[in-house]
């Protein structure tokens, strides 16, 4: 999240004449919470973010929107950005593709701006910058940086390689994923042990909630062949992408929505599977598995299945005593709980 400490650098940064002279027209990468720039004045922005809720948020505020992802040599409203601002994120892969098209997309001489934190990898991104490009002007605050420069009339040729890192590519097991997705480069070891579970044993109408680059939906519609349709749901535009290259099924069906603040129009499934999210960039955020947990149960039909792995640590006990009543543990390790309940 862009917590006290990213505003406080923002603040730094403005009071160091960071923002002085800035085009008009500024295009954001990465940011997850757009409010903030509205704090400081801007008014003409292009937020790009491939996560629901935050595209959301910015359309409320009035900004123009574009997803993370999308073929930016095509995307009209970026012909004229004077500046850009780009977010630090916990995927280095992001956020070299994010550098990358803030090069692109800034015209000659306009202004670009990255922060983050130490912990997100700030201080490799711009000693990257700082190899290519002279000078960076850059600031120390609240335990990460904030850095100024001009786009270079002619781009270094590192830029290319760095977009690239923004397109769909496979992992070791074979499945398509995409930069800033959950668990991009491998499969996640709770999904692995949840689909062990469920393996065989689905039938009817399927939900999977938080799919990501759907590894679960796949397993399912490959091990329980009397599945007749699994709706793959997913904030996350990328990762839903990556799940639609994954799953050439035509029992697939796939969703673009935020489940923490959205009301789903579909009902009545058979199954819902699920691992769901439980971080909101690197802060622990309990309100998201527990809102998964509520949307599994208005969903599911009477006598509906709910199959889930949560990590050890996280309380969610108590919310699934009051939601599911009937429920058992299947597997307990050192990290993961995998659980199936009924809903009565």
């Amino acid at each position: 999240m862009v917590t006290c400490l990213g505003i406080n650098r923002l603040n730094q940064a403005q009071k160091s004449g960071f923002f002085e002279d800035i085009s008009p027209r500024i295009l954001v990468l990465g940011c997850p919470k757009p409010e903030a720039l509205a704090n400081f004045g801007f008014i003409d922005l292009v937020i790009c973010h491939p996560e629901k809720s935050i595209i959301r948020k910015a359309q409320e505020l009035g900004f123009q929107t574009i997803l993370e992802g999308e073929n930016f040599n095509k995307v009209k409203v970026l012909r004229s950005i004077g500046a850009t601002f780009v977010w630090v994120t916990k995927s280095r892969r992001e956020t070299f593709f994010n550098m990358a098209i803030a090069l692109i997309a800034t015209k000659k001489n306009g202004k670009i701006i990255i922060t983050g934190g130490k912990k997100d990898g700030v201080e490799g991104a711009l000693k990257k910058i700082k190899a290519l490009i002279d000078p960076v002007n850059i600031i120390s605050k609240s335990h990460g940086k904030i850095a100024l420069f001009q786009r270079p009339q002619h781009l270094p040729k590192e830029v290319q390689v760095w977009k690239k890192m923004g397109k769909f590519q496979k992992t070791a097991s074979g499945y398509f994923s995409v930069a800033g997705a959950f668990s991009e480069t491998e499969i996640d070891k709770g999904s692995l042990l949840l689909a062990d579970q469920f393996s065989g044993k689905l039938f009817g109408s399927v939900a999977d909630l938080g799919s990501g680059w759907g590894y679960l939906s796949s397993e399912a519609i490959k091990n329980s062949p009397n599945i007749e349709f699994v709706t793959l749901i997913d904030s996350h535009f990328g990762a839903l992408e990556s799940a639609r290259r994954n799953i050439t099924s035509s029992k697939a069906q796939f969703l673009w929505a935020d489940l923490q603040s959205e009301t789903l129009n579909i009902n009545n499934f058979d199954h819902v599977i699920m691992n769901p999210p439980f971080h909101i960039g690197r802060k622990v955020e309990l309100g998201l598995g527990i809102a998964f947990l509520s949307v599994a149960k208005n969903i599911l039909t009477k006598g509906g299945t709910l199959w889930m792995v949560y990590n050890q640590e996280l309380p969610y006990e108590k919310t699934m005593n009051s939601l599911f009543t009937n429920y058992k543990f299947l597997n307990k390790t050192k990290t993961y709980n995998v659980i199936r309940a009924k809903k009565t």
